[in-house]
Parts: C-alpha cells; structure tokens; sequence
C-alpha cells in the first residue's frame, strides 16, 4: 500500500484534512511550483492561457515565473471557478471563465465526485466512468469503500477557446484525456481542435498535461513538436510542445 493511496483513506474519513492539507498548498503555491513550470521564464511576457486552473497552483506559477504576463484562466467546476473568481478578483492582471472549452460551443455534463470528506473537483469529467476511474485503483485509493463514493452532475456552458479571439504567449491544458491515446474525442484533443485559429495565429508555446498520440500528431500537422520535461522521479506533469523551429 503506497503512501498517497493511504493518505486518501485519511482525506475520506477525517473531517477537514482534505481541506487543510489544500489550503496548506494554496499558501505554497506563491513560493513553489512543478519544475516543468520554469519553461515560463523562457517565454517572452505576454497573455498566458490557463485552461484547467483548478485551485490556482498554475496561476501562482506565472505569476511568479513571468510576472509581466496577464493570464486569463478557464475552469468548468462551478465551485472551483468561483472559488478562483472570489481570489483574484482585486488582481487586473488575472481574468476566470467559468466554463468548458471544447471544440464546438455547446453545453456539456460535468461530473465531480466525492469520497466522505473528500471533494474530488481536480478528478471531475465528463463521463461518470473518467470522473470515478481512480477510485476503483487501488494504487491509488486504498481500502475503497463504495458506500463513500457520490458523483454531482452540473451542467457546463462550453465555448471555444478561439471564439475569445486572444493572442496568447502560452496555453497550459490540465483536462481529462480519452483512455485511447489514439482518440480524437479526449478532452484536451477537442479544445485544440477549437483553438486552431489562436494558435495557428499566434504560435503560443503549449504545456500539455495530457500528451496522448492524437495529440502529438494534431500538433504535429501545425508545426509543433513535443520537449518532455524528466526529472529524479521520472517525467513531469506536462509536455512542452513548441514550434519545429525552436531548439
């Protein structure tokens, strides 16, 4: 039994854990952040992208790394979203878009679950199978107890990150990828799809939390290929993609 699946237990069954031991990283954030980040000090200051902000941990990152950069962040968790609206709302370099984004306008279902005392928003998707995925891993949740387990529908506005018509430096995606890593229908594959214009345009460098085959080759097709960030511990989070041309 590894030590995160044993800690889960501990967020599921301990009132109030979860919520400290993630308000202990909000308070973090600011002064640290994933090694494969640093790439942002490379990239010349301009608009950064955050599709996927979550809690805020990508937003605290460029603030810190390319502090003359404006961000304009999308996050479809309601809760999540307001969360980071209500936290950046006095900063004018910071804007939050509660929606999805996607390859056609449109509205889709959001499921996030719940474990006990655990609000699971970073794992929500848009299927019930991808959102509860994890749970039933028990390298990843240990001694799973199916009792604990609900799952919120919402239903989310969607837009295409090019019906924003912004002129991005850098577009970080953190959504959830198709099983298939040929598919053409996971989740950051069809928010590309509908940023096709932006980055045609505009060639930001892009962070990719999911870097499945489709993804490489769409990216591929406009002139991109893959930097994968390794460490001690082996690959990072993200994949750097960036025009052919860059060393």
């Amino acid at each position: 039994m590894n030590i995160k699946a044993s800690v889960r237990v501990l967020y599921a069954n301990v009132p109030g854990l979860a919520a400290a031991r993630f308000a202990l990283g909000d308070f973090l954030s600011p002064y640290a952040s994933k090694p494969e980040y640093v790439g942002a000090r490379l990239i010349r200051p301009g608009l950064i992208v955050d599709i996927g902000a979550n809690r805020g941990q990508s937003i605290e990152a460029f603030k810190r790394l390319s502090p003359g950069s404006t961000i304009v962040a999308f996050e479809p968790v309601p809760k999540a979203a307001a969360r980071l609206a209500a936290k950046y709302k006095s900063d004018p370099a910071i804007t939050v878009h509660d929606c999805a984004l996607g390859e056609r306008a449109g509205t889709i279902t959001l499921f996030v679950p719940r474990y006990g005392q655990w609000e699971c928003d970073a794992v929500a998707a848009t299927s019930y199978a991808e959102a509860t995925a994890m749970f039933h891993n028990p390298a990843r949740i240990a001694l799973f107890n199916e009792s604990k387990l609900t799952v919120a529908e919402y239903t989310v506005e969607q837009r295409t990150l090019d019906s924003y018509e912004l002129a991005p430096t850098l577009i970080k995606l953190h959504a959830a990828a198709d099983a298939d890593e040929t598919s053409r229908s996971g989740t950051e594959y069809a928010i590309l799809k509908g940023a096709r214009h932006t980055i045609l345009a505009h060639k930001p460098a892009l962070m990719c939390a999911f870097p499945t085959t489709a993804v490489t080759e769409l990216l591929s097709e406009w002139g991109y290929g893959p930097r994968v960030h390794s460490n001690a511990h082996g690959r990072g989070t993200f994949t750097w993609y960036l025009t052919t041309d860059v060393s």
